[in-house]
């Protein structure tokens, strides 16, 4: 029988970020960490809108964010593996800002967007991650 990895998910999108572990004492998964862009900043460009440079630059510096905070776990000493889901984009641009270290211990990625998804349902998706 195939034994779970000790994993950290982080599930993400353009501006939330959470950290979530399997429940010690059950078959859960719990957020233990959560992660958000700072909101946008107005600017002159209509009558409350943005452009769509700007927002491109806010999701970009907040998926470097989510990757500094992923390269700083790496540095903790501890045996975790990550996973790392995320919309195409957005675990894209995670991953380009991630250091070596911090690569060598993702070993599970998915290009889905879970940010939503609250976390008793969550297993669907990240159970089969689990095994290595």
């Amino acid at each position: 029988m195939t034994k779970p990895l000790r994993i950290q998910f982080i599930v993400a999108d353009s501006a939330h970020a959470r950290w979530v572990k399997r429940a010690e004492d059950a078959n859960d998964f719990i957020t233990v960490h959560e992660l958000k862009a700072h909101p946008l900043k107005a600017h002159a460009h209509g009558a409350g809108g943005h452009d769509n440079a700007h927002i491109d630059q806010e999701h970009a510096a907040f998926a470097r964010q989510v990757a500094d905070s992923i390269n700083d776990e790496a540095r903790a000493d501890h045996d975790d593996r990550f996973a790392v889901v995320a919309p195409a984009r957005t675990l894209a641009a995670i991953s380009e800002h991630l250091s070596a270290g911090a690569r060598a211990r993702v070993v599970r990625t998915l290009a889905k967007d879970l940010s939503k998804t609250p976390d008793h349902a969550l297993g669907d998706w990240l159970r089969p991650l689990e095994l290595g």
